[in-house]
């Protein structure tokens, strides 16, 4: 509807709909676009007459079919660049991961074993850890033993 002087005209063709039909025909036309589309995420929000961060708002992660290595729970693409890199993660245990680490998903978390003990330790995040640890310690010698033979020949 438009404002015409004082009254509001409706255009020919323009239907009605309440304010909650509209927002959910726009969310789920967004996430179409957004996920099933090489569209921008710029010409999105203008075909929806909506900043980015409106339609950033709206966009909703994409569930990816597998299962939580953690927690079982289904896993998602938070956005597009995590589906190019094949980014996971879990909205329910804030698992990251990659698809190779992921278990199978069949709607039901509960029959998903445990995590080990030792769950999340030496994956490839954690490769790099051990050399830090132990990097950190010789710098720290060295340094000891350098204000030790400083000390000395005062």
């Amino acid at each position: 509807m438009f404002r015409r002087g004082t009254e509001w005209v409706k255009p020919s063709g323009y239907e009605m709909m309440d304010a909650f039909t509209g927002t959910t025909d726009a969310i789920e036309r967004a996430n179409a676009w957004y996920w099933g589309s090489s569209r921008s995420v710029n010409q999105i929000a203008d075909d929806l007459d909506l900043s980015k961060g409106a339609l950033y708002e709206m966009i909703q992660p994409l569930p990816a079919g597998s299962g939580c290595p953690l927690c079982g729970s289904e896993v998602v693409f938070s956005n597009r660049t995590a589906k190019e890199k094949s980014r996971l993660s879990c909205p329910t245990c804030d698992w990251d991961g990659v698809e190779g680490e992921t278990v199978p998903y069949d709607g039901s978390a509960e029959d998903v074993p445990p995590p080990p003990p030792n769950a999340g330790l030496g994956g490839p995040a954690d490769e790099g850890r051990g050399r830090t640890l132990a990097g950190g310690a010789l710098l720290g010698a060295a340094a000891g033993l350098a204000l030790v033979l400083w000390a000395r020949r005062r």
